[in-house]
This record gives structure tokens, sequence and C-alpha cells, in this order.
């Protein structure tokens, strides 16, 4: 399964003969003994027989007693606590639907396929459904529309390329075979606009009642397991865009736990908010013009021309480096577009449509329609405590808004609702203030892993500052003599994407092992290329800072350019500093030290794991922050003597 938010074929799982703990439905409270024995079982049938861990023991007893009174909770569970089943042991117990909530697919494809079906299987009467966004299922009125026709055009009358086109096709053939419609499950990476058109928005859907193949449905039908399950896994995107509609997408719940924590500030902030660009008004017009008669197209040609000279104009405030809000000609330019736009809504709501198809046309474009005509409003009239900034996403600058501080309205909406447990391997100090939660202390949980024997972090002596002319060239120098060292086994991390290409030009002639560069492949095709090479190098950015998980054959260096502090000029970084009395503290330290927590975190994964960090900025070494930072990193020893680290690496490869 390979979906952002797997779906999960089979929500329910009963136990095989007595070995499960039943459930007493008349209890409510959670019983931390009865959640030990529970862990117990599981273990005992894990392969090899698992192992008792004191921190995950430790963690099932605080996670049953907040569930049981009714408390918020915040962990804070080192690498090899094995936090996923210290929150879904007594999550089961509860009797009561949990919703964990998670930020990354990987993290969400552990848990549908492996620990929830293992929890399951341990306990009678748990059922465990997955749901995603009606976008990520294939719509089945869509693909009864297209058919397997031999030409093919977009919603505009565009034809599809060949590539595209045959990628429907597949897809139209799978379609038949598939009983849960994941589009994310198909054996090949979907290209959008194959995705796009074989799937549909909220906004564009036609409902269950009203579509030909509402009752076969897929996104229809895992509601329905959603509404039947007791534990219920999402992301954290979906929690978010829940909130935001008034709580109508997740089915009712009082428990949720949130993992990846420390993902959840941005996403929040981000999903609370809106974001529009001229591609959503051009959709709009292509789609509604087919719809009209002559006077109604007349404006929709006018919303085309006025989406042109939107894009031309935000562009123009964008290259400026004018993020922040919008300048004068964007502003009267969005003004208009909000005009329009009513007003194409209006005349789709009195439009009388003679066949039942121009009806679904028409209620598919409408949706959409309304949602952009209240983007839109809300883009006109920004209020207090949030934040209008452009971005460039493609070729697309995209004017957001996002929330600059979200604990007033988690406040408001979520915490007086429910019980939470928060965890992660490194939540940043400042993470429960920003939240919302600031009267709730956050509990530690120390890995058991034996950091001080198995692991070096390595700071480079007499190097260049980052920000020297010479830093990139002694990057060079320092990557060609430690991947050569280890024997290749190195994921190098990056801040920036074109300094990662240079490096990984100059440095890949120059060493005898394989090179793996993000942006070559898929992301699954790269991690699994260099998970199952014994000699692999991989240089990589952002995405692969966390989230990533190699075993220590495959991996025995990682290696990150320079500390990863926001880049100056980013509109919500900038926003909370000046809210804060102490902006580096408060803000860019915080973030920061989570971001290289994660990094050093890809390193030691197993108990059996060795290897060596190497930070190749020496403000590690120096700067009178480096403490703060440390205090969230491993217990490693540190070294700054490049023979040390070059003899390590050695022995660990031979």
């Amino acid at each position: 399964m390979t979906s952002f938010d797997p779906d999960d074929e089979a929500p329910f799982v009963e136990a095989e003969g007595d070995v499960g703990v039943q459930l007493d439905e008349d209890v409510i409270a959670v019983d931390a003994q009865r959640a030990l024995d529970l862990l117990d079982h599981i273990t005992r049938d894990l392969p090899g027989g698992g192992e008792s861990r004191s921190g995950q023991r430790e963690m099932v007893k605080s996670v049953a007693s907040s569930l049981a009174r009714r408390r918020h909770l915040i962990v804070e569970a080192g690498t090899g606590v094995g936090k996923s089943l210290a929150y879904l042991v007594p999550s089961v117990l509860l009797g009561e639907r949990v919703v964990v909530a998670t930020a990354t697919k990987n993290l969400q494809d552990q848990l549908a396929q492996k620990d929830a079906p293992q929890v399951a299987a341990h306990a009678k009467g748990v059922r465990v459904a997955v749901l995603k966004g009606r976008q990520n299922y294939l719509c089945l009125n869509r693909a009864q529309s297209l058919g397997a026709g031999a030409q093919m055009s977009f919603d505009d009358g565009v034809e599809v390329p060949r590539g595209v086109a045959d990628q429907m096709r597949r897809i139209l053939r799978w379609s038949g075979d598939t009983t849960s419609g994941d589009l994310d499950e198909l054996p090949f990476e979907v290209d959008s606009r194959a995705r796009r058109q074989l799937s549909v928005t909220p906004q564009e859907c036609l409902g269950r009642a009203r579509c030909p193949q509402g009752q076969n449905c897929f996104a229809e039908l895992a509601k329905d397991r959603a509404n039947d399950s007791t534990l219920l896994i999402v992301n954290a995107h979906l929690y978010a865009s829940h909130l935001a509609s008034g709580s109508m997408l997740l089915p009712p719940h009082e428990y949720v736990v949130f993992d990846e924590a420390h993902e959840i500030l941005d996403i929040f902030a981000t999903l609370l908010g809106t974001s529009l660009n001229a591609a959503r008004l051009r959709a709009l017009a292509t789609s509604a013009r087919p719809l009209f008669d002559e006077d109604d197209r007349a404006r929709c040609d006018e919303l085309l021309s006025l989406a042109d000279r939107l894009a031309a104009s935000l562009l123009a405030q964008y290259e400026r480096g004018d993020l922040k809000g919008l300048d004068e000609s964007c502003a009267v330019e969005l003004a208009r577009c909000s005009e329009l736009v009513t007003s194409i809504v209006e005349a789709l709501r009195s439009l009388e449509t003679p066949s039942s198809d121009a009806e679904f046309r028409k209620v598919r474009t409408l949706g959409p329609a309304i949602h952009l005509a209240n983007d839109l409003d809300r883009v006109n009239r920004v209020k207090d405590g949030e934040l209008l900034f452009l971005s460039r996403r493609d070729r697309e600058i995209d004017v957001e808004i996002s929330l600059v501080d979200v604990g007033p309205r988690l406040r408001d909406d979520l915490w007086g609702n429910v019980s939470a447990v928060l965890t992660s391997a490194t939540i940043p100090d400042s993470l429960p203030r920003s939240l919302g939660l600031e009267g709730v202390a956050v509990e530690h949980v120390a890995s058991p892993f034996e950091y001080e024997s198995h692991a070096l972090l390595y700071v480079p002596n007499n190097f260049p500052e980052r920000n020297s002319p010479e830093a990139e060239a002694a990057i060079i120098e320092e990557l060609v003599e430690l991947i050569t060292a280890a024997g290749g086994r190195t994921l190098a991390l990056f801040t920036n994407r074109s300094v990662m290409n240079r490096v990984a030009e100059a440095v890949t002639p120059r060493v005898v092992t394989e090179v793996l560069v993000q942006g070559t492949l898929s992301r699954d095709r790269l991690i699994g290329e260099f998970r199952y090479s014994h000699e692999a190098s991989l240089f990589a950015v952002t995405s692969f800072w966390q989230g990533v998980d190699v075993p220590g054959h495959s991996l025995s260096l990682v290696t990150i350019d320079r500390l990863p502090f926001s880049v100056p000029g980013d509109p919500l970084a900038e926003a909370r500093r000046e809210k804060s009395p102490q902006p580096f503290m408060d803000v860019d330290l915080p973030r920061a030290t989570m971001l290289l927590a994660q990094g050093v975190g890809r390193l030691i994964r197993t108990k059996d794991d060795r290897g060596v960090v190497a930070v190749l900025d020496t403000r590690l070494a120096t700067a009178k922050y480096r403490a703060v930072m440390f205090k969230k990193l491993p217990p490693m020893k540190r070294t700054r003597d490049k023979s040390q680290v070059h003899q390590f690496l050695r022995d660990i490869n031979s």
C-alpha cells in the first residue's frame, strides 16, 4: 500500500481463538495494568518473541492515565521507544473511537499495515479503518463518463497527451479489479493530470444521493468504514481540513492522537487558511463557459483575460521580493475577480439544464465556483491574526492566507472538544505554547539505543564558516573523503536544492560508489534503491530529513550541509518573529533544532546500527546556542577529529 494516507481494505480484524483480550464495553476508564498485559500479549507474538522496552511501558502508562482522566498529554519519545504501540494499546481499551493523525505517508503505512492489525488481532472488538481526502479515490462517475475510447480530452476540450491518456486507460482497466479505489495503490506513479481527470474534489462531488455511482462510490464506502471504526487512521492534513470545515469530515470522536506532532503547527496554520491562484480562475471560466449562452459566456471570457493579467501582476510583485500583502494592481484585479466569480455562481444557480448529464456538469462546476468565491472573499477581507503572502509553486504564484498564531483557534475549536495525545521523537520546547496547550508539560521517554558507543557526532575543525565563499568547495572535499571511508552508505542532507545538485555533480565522479540524487527518480523509488543497496549514497533535501527509515547495512553516515534555519524573507516566519519578544529563541531556534534532530535521527534506527553524523556547519561547535541544540540531539560522542571519524567509518565498513 503506497498512498499518502492509505486505505485499509479490511477494517475489522477478528482475533483468532481465545488469544485476544476481551474488551469490556462497560469499562470506560483505561487501566494501565490491562494495557501492559495487552502489550505483553502483542510483544510475545512478534517475530523472534519481541522484547520488553522499559520506555515503551512507561509511555503506555502515561497514555492510559491521560485517556482515563481525559487530560491532554505531550510525549517526546526517542527513536526506538516503540511509540506507535505505546499509544495504540491504551487507545483500543477505551471502547470508544480514537482518531490517529500522522503527518507522513511512511508512518501511516506502518500503522495501517503493521501496528494497528497487530493490536486488533489481540483485542476483540477493534475495528480499524483508514480515511483520506475524497480526491485521492477514483471517481467511478468520471471513469464511466470517460470510458476507454481511443480519444480523450480534458474538461476544457484540449486533447490529452498520449502518455497521460495511456495512464488513464490503465486506471480505467484497474477500476474493475480494485476494492478500495485508492489511486496511490496503483503500481505506477500517477501523472497529476490523469489523477485530476479521474477524481473529484469535495466541491465537485455530486454526493451519494444524486450520483449514479453513489452506492458504489469508493470515497463513500471508505467513509462508511470510518463511521463503523473504533480506531481511525487519518493524516494531519485531513484532520486540519476537518477542523476548518466545522468538524464535518470525520465521524464524531472525543479522543485523538497526533503522531509526528512537531509537524502539526505548520499544517494547521496552512489548512486553517486558504490559497488561490490564476489557474483556479481559468479552470472555472473554462468549465463554466460551455454551459452558458452567449451573454454569460462573455463573463467567462473576461475572467480568462483577468486571470492572465492577475498572474502577470502577481509575478511582478513576487519578483520584486514584495511577498506580504497585495500591491494596488493585484488588489484591484482580485476585487474584480471576486465580482465576476460571484456573478458566474449566480448564473450557474439559475441555469436550467436540459438533461441529467448537463445537470451533473452544472453541479460539478458550481461547487468549485462557490468555493472559489468564498476564498476570494476571504483574500479580500484578511482578518487579524492572519497573514496574506505570495509563494511560488511550479509556474504559478499563489496568494496564501495562513494563521500566524494557531493557538487561539485550537483552544476555541479543538482542545475543549477532545482529549489529545501528542507525540514525536522531537518536541520543540515552544510547541505547547504555539498550539495553545500552555499548561501541558512535555514528558520525556529516552531512546533505548546505545548512542554513546554506537555513534559519533562530527563537526570538522579548521573548516570555513557556512556563509563563506569557500564553504561549498570544502563541503565537496569533505564529502568525497567521508563517503570513501564509509564505502558509500551515506545520506547527504541539504537545505537548498541548487547546492545539493552542484555538490552531487562534483562528488559523483570522484567516488567509486553509486550516488543517487533527489529529483532523478520518484521518492519511493529512491528510498527503495538506497535501502536495498549496500554501498549507494543518497543526496536529498527537505522531505528526506524525516520519515526515512533505512537499516544499518545501507546507512552508516548522515551528513548535513548546514543548520536548517529558515531562509530570510519567509513571510510566515517573519510574522511570527514580529509577535515574539525573543524571536530567535521562540521562532528560529526551536524550528532549526527540531529539523536538525529529525535529520540526525535518520542514522540509528535499530539497536545494532552504528554510524557517524557529520554536520558541516561550524556553528554547531562554536555558537552560543549550541547547547540548546545538543539538548534535543541523541547523547552521541562528539568529535572534531577527522582521523577518528574515518577510522570509525572504516571499522563499520569492514
